[in-house]
């Protein structure tokens, strides 16, 4: 018979048989799994998402090169952070809040250091119709203006959107439904006023 010190021993990990060590990283949640994320899953979960990304970042920044940066920023800071992913499911959340916290650092950086720049060519232009609703939805917050322009401007599905972002379903259908009713707003606004 075994002492009590002997099945210590064997509880605490020394003498493992492969049953046990098998029900152990049955256990163990995919915290485990996240923290030791290899390139090859972290760059294949990456070009997944890739374009929403880039969508995302032009929504908050408005100019592709700022979103460009913003974006490769994002993933460089994501990739030196990895083991702060507690779960892998929930990459491409954690991802999609390190994009936006990476465009609004953008934003502050930029406000400090704004400028005009010179314009060359004054020739007036004359508005098109699609000029009114490209500036009614650059007045609508980032949050539901990113979500806009993914679901009528790239035609991602609902249930696209709320999984590439980390968002519940429920959530991505209120804030596109608020946004509808937002720029229905500032596109009556602004044909009354035409009249």
């Amino acid at each position: 018979m075994k002492s009590e010190e002997e099945n210590c021993k064997f509880f605490e990990g020394e003498k493992q048989t492969p049953l046990l060590a098998h029900l152990k990283s049955e256990t163990e949640p995919n915290q485990e799994r996240a923290k030791n994320v290899d390139a090859g899953t972290f760059q294949e979960k990456v070009t997944a998402m890739e374009k929403v990304l880039y969508r995302v970042a032009l929504s908050y920044l408005r100019q592709m090169q700022d979103a460009e940066d913003a974006v490769q920023e994002a993933i460089a800071l994501a990739w030196e952070k990895r083991e702060s992913l507690r779960n892998l499911d929930q990459f491409s959340g954690w991802l999609y809040r390190i994009v936006v916290n990476q465009c609004r650092q953008t934003l502050r950086r930029k406000k400090r250091f704004s400028f005009f720049p010179l314009q060359e060519d004054t020739a007036v232009q004359q508005p098109q119709e699609s000029d009114s609703v490209r500036e009614a939805m650059e007045k609508l917050p980032p949050d539901i203006r990113t979500l806009m322009m993914l679901r009528y401007l790239d035609g991602y599905a609902m249930r696209e959107i709320a999984e590439a972002l980390g968002l519940p379903l429920g959530t991505v259908s209120t804030r596109l439904s608020r946004g509808r009713k937002k720029l229905k707003e500032l596109l009556s606004v602004e044909w009354e006023d035409e009249t």
